[in-house]
């Protein structure tokens, strides 16, 4: 009925808006998805390019935005995969001053295709980022697709 590939695509698509649907928490949380800067929509699709070169950039860092109307008390990143593979991930949140945390790292990271992996981030004391930056790469990784997205709860 489906090419391979559409087949993948259609259960990263279905993984994450189960994952969105169903809070992993046992509080009563409310999570907003937040927007892909320089993409449209709140979630990516991403094949792993090869390393950075003097010459050529990689694509291993997705940022999404963080609305300035709303204070989150955490962030959740949903990075789900077409096949298994070890991943670096990283999820970091960017604020005003020009500063970041890295609030999850793990190098390397291993995504078994159907389960999504959720990393979780919290924002400093008193300080709302302005972005979340969200990176999927590594040379273990490279030639892999994934979906990543990322909510702001309350």
């Amino acid at each position: 009925m489906f090419p391979n590939s559409n087949r993948l695509k259609l259960a990263g698509i279905i993984g994450l808006l189960l994952s969105l649907s169903f809070g992993t928490s046992a509080q009563a949380e409310t999570c907003y998805p937040l927007d892909v800067i320089g993409g449209d929509g709140t979630a990516v699709t991403k094949t792993v390019s090869p390393f950075s070169t003097l010459v050529t950039r990689n694509n291993w860092n997705t940022d999404f935005a963080v609305p300035s109307n709303r204070a989150f008390t955490s962030y959740e990143a949903t990075i789900v995969t077409e096949s298994s593979a070890n991943y670096d991930v990283e999820l970091n949140l960017k604020y005003s001053d020009n500063s970041s945390s890295a609030s999850y790292k793990k190098f390397p990271a291993e995504i078994v295709f159907g389960e999504p992996l959720k990393v979780i981030g919290s924002p400093r004391a008193q300080r709302d980022p302005y972005q979340v930056n969200v990176f999927v790469g590594g040379l273990n990784a490279i030639g892999k697709t994934y979906t990543v997205s990322v909510t702001g709860c309350i």
